[in-house]
């Protein structure tokens, strides 16, 4: 029977710690029933420092290996076996430290200005305590997101209610506007007027040709006068030179 290459082993131990252990150290908010999906996981480990190697297919071999059995994936959703996955929700209604971080993509910027936080159908939303957290959670769905500021001790005095979950997160439910601290993003048309190109400086003693205008060519007005032929110019100096006369004449 296959075993568990030796090479698989620090991941093995890496995935117990997350799944075990500290999910919340990683963002990561198990269901009641102790699984997260699958593709989170995988995104918050190469987001670790020297995990970035790390394929879906090297999850899967952990994962089918492993004897005995440390976890177990249904559904696209992976749960840890051993020592089991961990339960770290406090209940409901603690009250949570004065402010709590959230970053968001900067897609998302406007809608959150307007309308304020709320989670994806069925999910809740996951608060960091410190906002170097939220910021390193955040870059795994845009490379500069935007750090919002919950007034979180405001919030729950207004009667929001807040869960406890390890050391590093709070749940919260939808969170209304007035709780949020957020720069104030740009308008869409200031983000898409081009700035105008800037004029040249003129040299001292030299002239700005306009090169566009040149290069249309002969304005109305001039293609209006029209040129004299040649042998009008030519009539016209002959008679002079007969006027004036010659030696003798």
């Amino acid at each position: 029977m296959p075993r568990l290459p030796r090479q698989l082993e620090p991941l093995a131990r890496m995935l117990t710690y997350m799944l075990c252990h500290r999910p919340d150290e990683f963002g990561l908010v198990l269901s009641n029933e102790g699984f997260a999906p699958l593709n989170q996981v995988h995104q918050a480990l190469v987001a670790e420092p020297g995990w970035g190697f790390v394929r879906r297919r090297h999850l899967e071999e952990v994962v089918a290996l492993s004897l005995p059995p440390r976890f177990e994936v249904v559904a696209e959703q992976i749960s840890g076996l051993s020592p089991g996955p961990a339960r770290l929700r406090r209940p409901p209604g603690e009250l949570p430290p004065a402010l709590l971080y959230l970053a968001i993509p900067p897609k998302a910027h406007e809608r959150v200005w307007e309308e304020g936080l709320k989670p994806s159908p069925g999910q809740e939303l996951a608060l960091a305590r410190r906002p170097d957290l939220a910021l390193k959670l955040g870059r795994r769905r845009a490379p500069e997101p935007v750090l919002v500021t919950i007034q979180a001790r405001v919030a729950a005095v207004a009667g929001i209610n807040f869960q406890g979950y390890g050391e590093e997160l709070f749940l919260a439910p939808a969170l209304r506007r007035e709780f949020l601290q957020l720069p104030t993003p740009l308008q869409g048309k200031e983000r898409s007027r081009p700035e105008p190109a800037p004029r040249p400086r003129p040299i001292p003693g030299g002239l700005i040709l306009d090169l566009p205008q040149i290069l249309q060519g002969p304005s109305k007005f001039q293609s209006k006068v029209k040129r004299e032929p040649a042998w009008k110019s030519g009539t016209r100096a002959l008679r002079r030179k007969r006027r004036g006369g010659g030696p003798g004449g």
